[in-house]
């Protein structure tokens, strides 16, 4: 197979058959396995996946697989990996869909510029259809370079799903997802992002990302801010086990700053009525990581002003943000 599609499958009943025929009517469908992993959801979503595995004329590319137990989207997506017989390893969650010659350009592209990794823009979709373009940095295939690298690090947004990855790049470097519930698929893409030799992307809207408020990322949960927060305390540790912290330690600063540790803050800020946001820039400091020497900091007014309130003012930002926000949107 050329392509190897993993589709972690928990409670999706709603939506997997939409996910399931996107991906079944590829154009280049003979040479994709689409990998189901039951992750235990308790309702009919893998009773959907069954019967289009028997019923639907390329059903037989459908591969079913099971985790132990309930463990996460994260848990799903390595157990793909690890029995994916693909060239390029992709992505989808069972709630979006991707449009029909999505995989075959992102493959030619990918075997035309020989990279480890190739991405596509896609789209959010709202309830009522309504739509808004993802926000991401891209960059002419021919232009990857370190300048590229460090921009992709410091503007760019993990949509790790709208990407295929070449199968040998991720298991030569073990590159898997970490136990998590939140900004797993972001340490995933960073990883993938600093340990690549060349990156390309593709001007193609390929992949339907929907929002709806019950997802995992969007319900209410207390240790939000905590597991954000320390999975960009495992990247951090990753990269300086690895080496690649001194090369890359402003940019790996900047990611944390905006999105270990702002991000954290405004999701403690947003949804707890005392927040606790002393713990988070505890934990910061323990991390090792300075906000007022970062050059990239300096650059984005938002980031600093956010920053600076937090610290000055910590009481005023937090009540702006409850009186704006019901729940965090991250």
């Amino acid at each position: 197979m050329k392509i190897s599609v993993i589709i972690p499958v928990f409670k999706a009943e709603k939506y997997i058959e939409k996910c399931l025929l996107s991906l079944l009517s590829q154009t280049m469908i003979n040479d994709i396995e689409i990998i189901a992993v039951d992750d235990h959801g308790n309702d009919n979503s893998m009773t959907i996946v069954n019967r289009l595995k028997t019923s639907h004329e390329k059903g037989s590319h459908i591969v079913t697989v099971a985790t132990m137990q309930n463990s996460g989207a994260w848990a799903a997506r390595n157990l793909g990996i690890k029995i994916a017989n693909g060239e390029y390893i992709g992505f989808c969650d069972a709630d979006d869909w991707v449009e029909k010659e999505m995989y075959e350009k992102l493959y030619n592209k990918a075997e035309s510029t020989g990279s480890d990794w190739v991405f596509c823009n896609g789209q959010k979709v709202f309830e009522g259809n309504r739509i808004q373009k993802l926000k991401q940095y891209t960059f002419k295939s021919i232009d990857f370079d370190e300048n590229t690298r460090k921009k992709m690090m410091t503007q760019g947004v993990a949509y790790f799903w709208t990407a295929i990855y070449k199968s040998s790049f991720l298991k030569s470097h073990d590159i898997c997802f970490p136990n998590g519930k939140f900004s797993e698929d972001s340490y995933f893409w960073w990883v993938a992002t600093v340990l690549s030799e060349k990156i390309a992307c593709l001007d193609y809207n390929g992949y339907n990302y929907r929002i709806q408020p019950n997802s995992v990322s969007k319900r209410p949960d207390d240790q939000k801010a905590n597991i954000k927060q320390g999975i960009y305390s495992k990247l951090i540790e990753y990269f300086r086990i690895t080496g690649y912290y001194k090369r890359y330690q402003k940019e790996l600063d900047f990611l944390y700053i905006k999105k270990g540790y702002l991000i954290p803050l405004i999701i403690e800020a947003i949804n707890k009525a005392e927040p606790d946001l002393k713990q988070i820039d505890d934990k910061r400091k323990r991390d090792g990581i300075r906000l007022w020497r970062n050059k990239y900091l300096y650059g984005d007014l938002k980031s600093i002003v956010l920053a600076v309130a937090f610290i000055c003012f910590p009481k005023v930002i937090c009540r702006l943000l409850k009186s704006k926000y019901r729940a965090d949107f991250f």
